[in-house]
């Protein structure tokens, strides 16, 4: 008689050990949800942890429940964790959803299973399905990574991507091992070699998966601790510090238009409509200009009602165009804050920057000459250091109009 060698791999040893390193991973996950309680990103990645660690302890159960028990059980818990881990990035990216996204995959491979009764060998069917359903959420949660958020670049965003697509074919590509070799059963033991070490394999693409969730969160926060170093809290704009900073390299390089602005009447609005009225316009202001500006102007908030344009190689007749542009774009703007309606005008002062040798300081104290003039000229207008002020187009109104 031929004495059976063993496999090198116990598949319930695997299984087993996959279960304790799971629950690592759910104490690591658990203990992150608990700093971050209102994170539903969080709530879904320990909830996609839990499912871990119960698939793994329904697996290892063959001898206490039956086999189709274990694998709609099962089965079912594992091609879940999948969908809630995209769920966890959705939500994380700001992406619309729906709570039941997170079934539906398991949904049809549950049907699935039902209809895997019809065929010769239902067991092997339905493993083979469980493969397919998880890499199918996974396709899905690779896609969600890969659009990730608009208007925000995270270095690791693109490889969690990679990696999330690499684990979706590395379960489709196992998938047909159920069929080809399938699991067999002694003592209502399982025993497979190739699950054995694919189960290995998928349990590092699980690990990396989950600590990609952690990575983009650690760079996420980095990202706003350096953004709230960089901007204004309030319009998102560069603030006064990395506006001048900024300035003083373009003024090293050749001849860069600068320009100072101030909201005209300002105060007027916080009285009449209150500080949140004020804010509003602020921001709002900010918006109209960042969208005519041309794409390598630098815009700051200096302050208050008071902010800075860069324009890198224009010169005086060019920047003088570029600002009026500006008054008559904002002269069709209307500010909107809750019931109340008005628009806006501005003063503004520019100068060129075309020697190397003079200093920042020096030559802000010639836009803000030209800022000082424009306001004793009537404001609403942008006035040239050393130059004639450019009077508003006709038919523009009053400094401020209130609607």
């Amino acid at each position: 008689m031929k004495k059976r060698i063993a496999p090198m791999l116990d598949l319930l040893t695997v299984v087993t050990y996959n279960a304790v390193v799971n629950f690592a991973v759910v104490v690591v996950a658990t203990i992150a949800w608990i700093r971050s309680p209102r994170q539903k990103d969080m709530i879904y990645w320990v909830l996609a942890a839990w499912f871990m660690v119960l698939g793994a302890i329904c697996t290892s159960m063959t001898e206490a429940l039956p086999h189709n028990i274990l694998a709609y059980l099962g089965g079912s818990i594992y091609v879940a964790l999948t969908g809630f881990m995209r769920l966890g990035f959705k939500e994380f990216y700001g992406q619309p959803y729906r709570i039941g996204e997170a079934f539906v995959v398991s949904v049809f491979v549950c049907i699935g299973f039902g209809l895997a009764e019809l065929t010769a060998d239902p067991t092997s069917m339905r493993i083979m399905l469980i493969y397919v359903g998880s890499a199918a959420n996974l396709a899905l949660g690779a896609a969600v990574l890969w659009r990730g958020k608009p208007g925000e670049w995270l270095p690791s965003g693109r490889l969690a991507s990679a990696i999330y697509a690499v684990y979706a074919l590395a379960n489709l590509m196992t998938a047909p091992l159920a069929i080809l070799y399938p699991v067999q059963f002694i003592d209502r033991l399982p025993v497979s070699d190739w699950m054995a070490y694919t189960s290995m394999l998928l349990l590092i693409f699980n690990l990396l998966s989950f600590m990609m969730a952690m990575v983009l969160k650690l760079e996420r926060s980095g990202e706003m601790q350096r953004r709230l170093a960089e901007r204004d809290t309030l319009t998102g704009l560069l603030n006064r510090r990395v506006f001048l900073e900024q300035a003083a390299q373009l003024a090293s390089r050749g001849a860069t238009a600068i320009a100072v602005l101030d909201l005209d009447h300002f105060k007027r609005i916080n009285d009449t409509y209150g500080h949140r009225a004020g804010d509003d316009a602020l921001v709002q202001f900010s918006e109209c200009l960042r969208k005519i500006l041309p794409a390598q102007a630098i815009f700051g908030r200096l302050g208050g009602e008071e902010f800075g344009i860069c324009l890198p190689g224009h010169d005086h007749a060019s920047a003088l165009g570029v600002i009026q542009a500006l008054l008559s774009f904002l002269s069709t703007e209307e500010i909107r804050s809750g019931d109340n309606r008005f628009r806006l005008t501005f003063s503004c002062g520019v100068t060129v920057m075309d020697d190397p040798a003079r200093s920042l300081d020096a030559w802000m104290a010639d836009a803000d000459s030209g800022l000082y003039a424009a306001k004793e000229e009537g404001r609403n207008r942008v006035v040239a250091h050393r130059g004639r002020p450019l009077p508003p187009e006709p038919g523009r109104g009053a400094p401020l109009a209130f609607a």
